[in-house]
């Protein structure tokens, strides 16, 4: 059997400080949704390609290059000579309930990724990476780009053209990236996915309920939903109801941007390695847990950390502990988990 390819359709992001957002060629972090997945699956081992388009600027040489030096594939990374790569600033804060939130300031309207369309799926080099894929990825955020990209994206996920593995899509609702606020077309693509990841708090806005029986009844047609319920539980639900549950782990929380990509590597890992939805589930949980404790977009725990919860009891799993300095897990005590690098 031959080692499994996740692609990752979507926008990589240049994350800068919130005073940078039009500077010339600040210091950056790599970011972007489906980057950032794709950069968690290489670290974990996996084979993973990202397919985009980035501009002809410093931001997109640094990405792509940042993306290399990680292990992905970014054969499929068209870069647009006359376009601009996107940015992206964060702002910290606390919500109404004490906990860490982030404000999202975007600079990304007409960027290089944005001009995707159906017609760059059959690119040679597009169009190898999907057809060569176990899975195929990407998120509610494409459709939200532009009219072509949304094009895109249903072209992914509804035609499915060249594609024979599993497509999985991770809502991601983004509030300012809808204007109207009508989350119609990010269910109906949804709706059309073979595995979906949520957020249970994305699910009460777009589907009205974050309870998980009731959003595997309100999305029937996938194999498998996934509804992440932050720092209690997440839970796979499949077409028949049977549910997996695993809670979440304790953890320190730095900041929470790129926690549910961490998730999604975790998870699609697992998923593309065959592994039970309980591992898959975990998996998920500690990809998480790793990059809420550092403020760039995406960490990882050490592999004997992850390791060591991969393989614990489950009440070894309810008393472990990750924090920015080092993870518990019953007796052991391991190294902290590491973010990226300024690129």
């Amino acid at each position: 059997m031959s080692e499994p390819l996740i692609a990752c359709v979507g926008e990589a992001l240049a994350l800068v400080a919130a005073g940078d957002l039009d500077a010339p060629a600040p210091p950056m972090h790599a970011g972007g949704a489906e980057a950032n997945v794709a950069t968690g699956l290489a670290t974990l081992g996996t084979a993973a390609a990202f397919i985009s388009r980035v501009g002809g600027d410093a931001e997109g040489r640094r990405i792509v290059d940042h993306l290399r030096t990680h292990g992905v594939l970014v054969d499929a990374v068209e870069t647009d000579a006359s376009g601009f790569t996107g940015r992206y600033a964060k702002t910290e804060g606390i919500d109404a309930s004490g906990e860490p939130a982030t404000v999202s300031t975007y600079r990304r309207a007409g960027s290089a990724a944005a001009a995707m369309s159906p017609d760059f799926l059959t690119r040679p080099e597009v169009a190898d990476v999907l057809r060569r894929a176990t899975l195929v990825h990407t998120s509610g955020i494409t459709p939200a780009l532009s009219p072509s990209c949304a094009a895109l994206t249903a072209d992914l996920l509804r035609t499915r053209s060249g594609i024979t593995g599993t497509v999985t899509f991770d809502v991601n609702w983004r509030e300012q990236l809808w204007p109207d606020g009508d989350p119609a077309i990010v269910i109906d693509l949804a709706r059309c996915a073979d595995v979906v990841l949520v957020g249970s708090d994305e699910a009460e806005r777009v589907l009205g309920t974050g309870d998980p029986a009731q959003v595997r009844a309100l999305l029937p047609e996938p194999r498998t939903v996934v509804v992440k319920d932050g720092a209690e539980r997440a839970v796979a639900i499949a077409r028949d109801g049977t549910q997996t549950t695993v809670p979440a782990l304790s953890v320190d929380v730095i900041e929470p941007v790129g926690a549910g990509d961490s998730f999604a590597a975790g998870f699609l890992h697992g998923l593309a390695h065959d592994e039970d939805l309980r591992t898959c589930l975990r998996r998920g949980h500690a990809g998480a847990a790793a990059t809420l404790t550092v403020r760039a977009d995406f960490a990882v725990l050490p592999p004997d950390a992850l390791r060591a919860l991969l393989d614990c009891d489950d009440d070894v799993w309810a008393g472990a502990h990750v924090g920015s300095d080092g993870v518990w897990v019953g007796e052991h005590t391991f190294a902290p988990p590491r973010g990226s690098e300024t690129v």
